[in-house]
């Protein structure tokens, strides 16, 4: 017979044998040497990728900061430049008000001279009607009014207490103006005149007539008052050069 098979077993004081590292297999030293070059290289990343952040934020910011400053500066400027330009609108404006006031004080200082000088005027034409010369004026005055109407029917009317002066001159005026008539108009003409004297007395008058014709619708103012306005409006020119200089 058959001697039995001898089972393999660990004697006492032998220990079994390590298992051999296969080939490829990393230890743990390696492994912690893997992992601790990785977490390097992460963060190493990690610092540059926060420096680039930070690199650019920074330009980015500088960018913005100096658009902001140049925008605030076009604020700055654009405001003072209209503050400037206010202030040389009212200074014009100022100064085109200094110049009309003086302007118009000196007008309104002239106004006043000519004035002055028409009350002087009509003061002596209160001595003229006291003259030896005045009745001479009547008689031209109403001569003139009649050939200015060329009216046939005309009447006549004074000042308050010159009736019997208008009434003296007023033949020889007559006279005068149907020779005129003769001359301009013809005979026919002539015979048709009738010049009257009207009692009613002019009002607000020192001297001189009024003339009327064709039913009062025509009349002419011939006294003194009136022929003084004409005068100042026909000699302004001429007083304001003589009172004032100037051309």
């Amino acid at each position: 017979p058959k001697a039995p098979a001898l089972r393999s077993a660990n004697l006492p004081g032998r220990q079994s044998p390590e298992p051999d590292t296969q080939p490829g297999t990393m230890n743990e030293d390696q492994v912690s040497k893997q992992i601790e070059q990785m977490v390097k290289f992460i963060r190493q990343e990690a610092v540059e990728k926060a420096r680039e952040i930070h690199v650019k934020a920074e330009e980015e910011f500088n960018i913005e900061k100096l658009r902001m400053v140049e925008a605030e500066k076009a604020r700055i400027r654009a405001e003072y430049e209209k503050k400037e330009k206010d202030i040389e609108i009212q200074k014009r404006i100022q100064q085109s008000n200094h110049v009309r006031a003086a302007r118009l004080s000196i007008l309104a200082e002239r106004e006043a001279q000519l004035g002055i000088l028409k009350d002087d005027a009509q003061k002596r034409l209160g001595r003229l009607v006291q003259s030896d010369k005045y009745s001479s004026l009547l008689e031209s005055l109403i001569v003139e009014g009649l050939i200015r109407l060329e009216g046939t029917a005309v009447s006549v009317k004074g000042v308050s207490g010159q009736a019997n002066l208008i009434k003296n001159v007023l033949p020889s005026a007559i006279n005068k103006y149907k020779a005129w008539a003769e001359k301009e108009k013809g005979a026919a003409f002539v015979k048709e005149i009738d010049v009257t004297f009207d009692s009613e007395a002019v009002k607000n008058s020192c001297g001189g007539v009024c003339l009327a014709t064709a039913g009062d619708k025509i009349i002419i103012d011939n006294t003194l008052e009136a022929r003084l306005e004409l005068a100042m409006e026909l000699r302004l020119p001429d007083t304001r050069r003589v009172l004032f200089g100037g051309k």
